[in-house]
C-alpha cells in the first residue's frame, strides 16, 4: 500500500498579527479522495507546530509520498521544509495557487507539480507511484523526466461538485483550531467551501486554481457538511466561498435546509452588495 502524508506548512510569521487561523481544506479534500481508494494517508498542520516539531511528525509517518501546498507568502517555507525531506519519501509533489501559475520555480526541489485541481489527480499519482509506472498518463502536472520539464495535458475541473466527499477533518488538530478561537472570540468556528470559481477578476483570490466557471454543491450536500461540522463541537460555521450569495436561488435553498434540519448554528459568509435583495437577508437571518 502506499503512503501519502500531506503537508500545510504555515508557520506563524514574527510579524504577523493575524488572529484567524484556518484549517487546509484543500489538503482535506485531496486526503479525503486518497482514502476513498484505498490510500493510507496523514496530514501535518503546521498553524500551531513548530518546524522541528512539523519535521518529526512527517519523518515518523513514514510516507513514499509527501504533498505539500504552497502559495506566495508560503513559498520560502515551502521549499526549505521539502528539501529538509528529500531523503525521507521517494516523490515530494506540491499544488496550490502559486505552484500552479508558476510550477518550474517549484521543480528545482520537488518531483511533481500538480496544476490546479488536486484530488483526483494526487489519486493517479499514488496509483503510479504503486504500480511503479511513469506519470505521462496523469494529467495536468509537471514534472522532470531526465532533465527536461515536461506538461501533460490540462485536467478539466471537477463538475459534479457533490462528488467529491467531504473533507477528512479528523485530521485537522479541531481541539487546537477550537481553543485558538474560543480565545480570541469566544466562540470556535471551522470553515467551509460550497462552491468553485468565480466570474470576478480580483488580483488576490484562488481563480488559478478553480478558474471563473462557477460550480456549486447542492444545497442538502452543503448542510451534510455543516451538520458534520456541528457534531465535532463547534459553535459556528463559516462559508469560506469567495462569494457564498453569488446563486441567489441555491442560497434560498441553503437556508430553507438549515431551518427545515433545524440545524442551529450560527454562520458567517462573505458577500457582495449587488447580491443581497430584502428576501435573501431576511432568510440568512432567519
Amino acid at each position: 500500500m502506499v503512503k501519502v502524508t500531506l503537508v500545510y506548512p504555515f508557520f506563524k510569521p514574527f510579524n504577523d498579527n493575524s488572529i484567524f487561523r484556518f484549517p487546509p481544506l484543500g489538503l482535506g479534500y485531496i486526503a479525503a479522495s486518497l482514502r476513498r481508494r484505498g490510500v493510507q494517508v496523514e496530514l501535518v498542520d503546521c498553524t500551531f507546530l513548530t518546524r522541528e516539531e512539523a519535521l518529526v511528525r512527517v519523518k515518523r509517518s513514514k510516507p513514499q509520498i509527501i504533498g505539500f501546498y504552497s502559495m506566495f507568502s508560503m513559498k520560502k517555507t515551502t521549499m526549505e521544509l521539502a528539501a529538509s525531506l528529500r531523503n525521507d519519501c521517494e516523490l515530494l509533489v506540491v499544488g496550490g495557487p502559486l505552484p500552479t501559475l508558476d510550477p518550474t520555480s517549484y521543480l528545482d526541489v520537488f518531483d511533481v507539480v500538480v496544476l490546479g485541481e488536486g484530488e483526483a489527480a494526487m489519486v493517479e499519482i499514488a496509483e503510479c507511484h504503486r504500480k511503479g509506472v511513469g506519470l505521462w498518463g496523469v494529467e495536468g502536472i509537471a514534472y522532470k523526466d531526465n532533465g527536461e520539464l515536461k506538461f501533460t495535458s490540462p485536467r478539466r475541473h471537477v463538475e459534479d461538485l457533490d462528488s467529491l466527499p467531504f473533507p477528512t477533518r479528523d485530521l485537522f488538530d479541531n481541539d487546537a483550531y477550537k481553543r485558538h478561537y474560543l480565545r480570541r472570540f469566544g466562540y470556535s468556528i471551522s470553515p467551509l467551501i460550497t462552491s468553485r470559481g468565480c466570474p470576478f477578476s480580483c488580483d488576490f483570490c484562488s481563480r488559478p486554481v478553480f478558474g471563473q466557471s462557477f460550480r456549486a454543491r447542492s444545497a442538502v450536500n452543503v448542510v451534510n457538511e455543516v451538520e458534520e461540522i456541528v457534531g465535532l463541537g463547534y459553535d459556528r460555521v463559516w462559508f469560506a466561498d469567495d462569494c457564498f450569495t453569488l446563486n441567489r436561488e441555491r442560497m434560498l435553498e441553503v437556508c430553507d435546509e438549515l431551518v427545515k434540519r433545524k440545524v442551529g448554528v450560527g454562520w458567517e459568509c462573505l458577500s457582495r452588495v449587488d447580491t443581497m435583495d430584502r428576501e435573501v437577508a431576511g432568510n440568512m437571518r432567519r
